[in-house]
């Protein structure tokens, strides 16, 4: 049978997304914001087959439909395909042990939902929009027609610059989806070695976590610089509203293959909504996810979350319980 050609591809897949919407009938509806402009009158209504994806993403070169696909097709394959069976055994609570497989298929879903978002993509395109602007600018003032990158021979003969940067990002789309994908693999191999399995669930009413196009969030363990090919980062990821999971570094061996499950309430409920929400939002490349009540409950955060606090302030937050005391008097708990 003949590989279909989809144009329409994905970078935050379906399954995951349809833990955050609402069923109608066959279809899932989420909310979506714009971080751009992020008021409640802003919140849309859309079908999860309508966000999150981009035209030809994961489209490589090739002579055949199959060739064309193999990107798209192994995401499809060997992620999306076991995401609903993942998810079943996080939300199972008499599920605590888990076989090799498992702990790997979970690993390797949330780093390749690290990678493979247009977030990347877009922050090197913009980079390397800079990058070729002003080597095109210095060829039209010294009268060349080529400039030399990283030992390439670029040319730039009648050519206007709009048209040959669009040139360019094109053809280096698929360069950079296969470079994304394979650093995923690497990491992949170093933190299954490494990480634990940890599950924090908001029992509170009212507490829910949001999501977005970019929902992975990294977290240096030592308070330093994130650098995001580092192995030692915690890696964080709503799976729905109420329930987070951790993949957790250089953890208790012992726990290895244990799911580690946390439940939260109270203010600590609060706090840890919060500081996920605004990670979401911080994070994001254009659109924070969830339901009306979700973002609805962040944006009230929202401005008193961003307020800085003084130097003296910063100083007096030495635990989380001084942290919790000083959201109750900014109003967030």
């Amino acid at each position: 049978m003949t590989q279909q050609l989809v144009k329409r591809q994905h970078y935050v897949p379906r399954t995951y997304l349809k833990n955050f919407a609402t069923p109608n009938g066959d279809e899932f509806y989420i909310k979506a914001l714009s971080i751009e402009d992020p008021k409640a009158n802003k919140i849309l209504g859309i079908n999860i087959t309508n966000v999150c994806l981009e035209r030809n993403l994961y489209t490589l070169p090739g002579e055949t439909n199959e060739h064309k696909m193999l990107l798209e097709k192994f995401y499809s394959a060997e992620i999306e395909q076991y995401y609903n069976g993942i998810y079943g055994i996080l939300k199972d609570p008499n599920k605590n042990i888990l076989t090799p497989e498992e702990r790997e298929r979970i690993i390797s879903t949330v780093v390749t939902m690290f990678y493979r978002t247009t977030k990347w993509l877009n922050q090197h395109n913009d980079l390397m929009r800079r990058v070729y602007t002003q080597m095109f600018q210095l060829c039209e003032q010294t009268g060349k027609d080529y400039f030399n990158y990283e030992g390439t021979k670029i040319s730039i003969k009648d050519k206007k610059l709009e048209d040959f940067l669009k040139e360019n990002k094109i053809e280096n789309r698929p360069t950079q989806v296969m470079t994304q994908l394979e650093v995923a693999l690497k990491l992949i191999q170093i933190r299954i070695k490494s990480d634990n399995i940890y599950l924090s669930t908001l029992v509170d009413d009212g507490c829910e976590f949001i999501t977005s196009d970019n929902p992975v969030v990294l977290q240096n363990i030592s308070g330093g610089d994130t650098m995001p090919f580092d192995p030692s980062n915690i890696m964080k990821l709503p799976i729905d509203k109420k329930t987070m999971l951790f993949l957790m570094p250089d953890a208790d061996e012992s726990l290895r293959h244990q799911i580690v499950r946390h439940n939260v309430s109270g203010n600590y409920c609060k706090s840890e909504q919060l500081i996920s929400n605004t990670e979401q939002f911080q994070k994001a490349d254009k659109f924070i996810l969830g339901d009306d009540s979700s973002l609805n409950s962040y944006l009230h955060t929202k401005e008193f979350a961003e307020n800085p606090l003084s130097e003296e302030e910063m100083k007096s937050i030495k635990t989380i319980d001084d942290f919790i005391n000083k959201g109750k008097q900014l109003g967030l708990f």
